[in-house]
């Protein structure tokens, strides 16, 4: 039996969710030839001035759709998208999966509008073989044939067609542009940790802010809040990785829920150990005076005026306060350089501490005897000096107990 012979369109409207492809779209879009346009017409799809009539009232819907799109993207990005740390949009999918979503009327219908412009193409029964419509169309990036007249020999509704071609696809290109700003602004903090942290501190502040009651009651309740992702937090920090690279790791990857439950949680247990974090119980354990001690310090440390090269602290001071803290000699130097260095950046320390090495080369004239004991004893006089100035007596403490969630 013979197969009916018809004409078929076979070509490939899928698309793929990647930023590659978004830009492909959009150098795309952002051509307005007339020549394209005129040659697409030929290509024998739009062959009547009903079907001219019908695509222009197909592409002004469009354009209404995109715009409102549009719309809807400039929202997000007022809403503080970028700035929030947290989002329930990136859980599932990535940021341009997630904008190209949001899209999706402009992408499908840009798409069927490409379709429009390219040849028609003879099939016996279905094919399976199909080329991309971007590749294939007039109007996309296939090539085309020069007119040698202008939009001027065609009827006036020709020319309106191409003229609302023209807009929609401009608000397709601004579609596309405000997402691919979105995602530049997202991978800039990613790949720049200091800028997620200060994102993490501010959205942690507004958690806090605004579950002090919540905090108090579980506080109160002498609660047990560990959760699975403060663990995590806690083993990233043991591989010394800083807060601000956690951060970076962290950025857009939680959902809101997941961001306050750890938040909550960390303050809740931070609390209920008397502010004592699992980093500090792995240097000084349970003891909560030399904790105390040790933050006061830590925090105050630029009144002393740490030696060292320009904006740094030295590694000769550095191994003298490792000495003084009287961390538990299991964990190592570099350990605690990781929690002093997240705890004087977060107590507004103006200095840069230098790198592990050179800290272990104090650490090594200290033990060797170049660094002499008087040299030793006369810096932790002034350390004893400078936390007796600032700490909170003890008993003092005892009745202020759990204020830090009074904020």
């Amino acid at each position: 039996m013979l197969l009916k012979r018809r004409w078929s369109m076979i070509y490939d409207k899928h698309i793929d969710k990647t930023e590659e492809a978004l830009r492909e779209l959009r150098g795309v879009y952002a051509q307005d030839d007339v020549d394209r346009f005129q040659d697409g017409l030929l290509s024998g799809r739009i062959d009547s001035e009903e079907k001219v009539i019908k695509f222009t009232n197909y592409i002004r819907t469009s354009d209404g759709l995109t715009q409102l799109e549009y719309s809807r993207l400039q929202r997000l990005q007022e809403e503080g998208y970028i700035d929030k740390f947290a989002t329930n949009y990136n859980k599932r999918f990535s940021t341009c999966h997630m904008l190209m979503n949001k899209m999706r009327s402009g992408i499908s219908r840009g798409l069927k509008v490409l379709e429009q412009f390219c040849v028609k193409r003879r099939s016996h029964g279905k094919s399976r073989s199909k080329r991309k419509v971007v590749d294939s169309s007039k109007m996309g990036k296939s090539e085309y044939n020069l007119s040698f007249w202008g939009l001027e020999h065609y009827k006036e509704s020709v020319l309106t067609l191409y003229n609302e071609i023209v807009s929609y696809k401009q608000h397709l290109t601004d579609c596309i542009d405000l997402c691919l700003y979105i995602m530049q602004q997202v991978a800039y903090i990613r790949n720049h940790p200091v800028v997620a942290y200060e994102k993490h501190q501010r959205s942690r502040q507004e958690v806090l802010e605004n579950n002090r009651s919540v905090i108090k009651r579980f506080v109160e309740m002498n609660a047990e809040m560990e959760n699975e992702l403060m663990e995590k937090v806690e083993e990233w920090k043991q591989e010394k990785k800083s807060m601000e690279d956690i951060s970076a790791m962290l950025y857009h990857t939680l959902d809101v829920n997941e961001y306050n439950d750890w938040i909550i949680s960390e303050e809740v247990m931070a609390a209920r150990r008397d502010g004592i974090t699992n980093q500090e119980r792995a240097l000084w354990s349970d003891d909560k005076q030399q904790v105390m001690r040790c933050r006061t310090a830590y925090s105050h440390i630029d009144e002393l005026e740490p030696e060292g090269q320009k904006d740094h602290i030295g590694g000769k001071f550095l191994a003298l306060l490792h000495n003084w803290s009287n961390v538990h000699s299991s964990r190592g130097l570099d350990y605690w350089l990781t929690y002093f260095t997240d705890y004087y950046k977060a107590s507004g320390g103006t200095l840069i501490p230098v790198r592990i090495g050179a800290v272990k080369r104090g650490a090594k004239q200290i033990v060797t005897g170049k660094i002499s004991q008087k040299d030793v004893v006369f810096f932790n006089r002034k350390m004893d000096n400078l936390v007796k100035k600032y700490m909170i007596p003890a008993s003092m403490k005892e009745k202020n107990i759990k204020k830090a969630v009074d904020f």
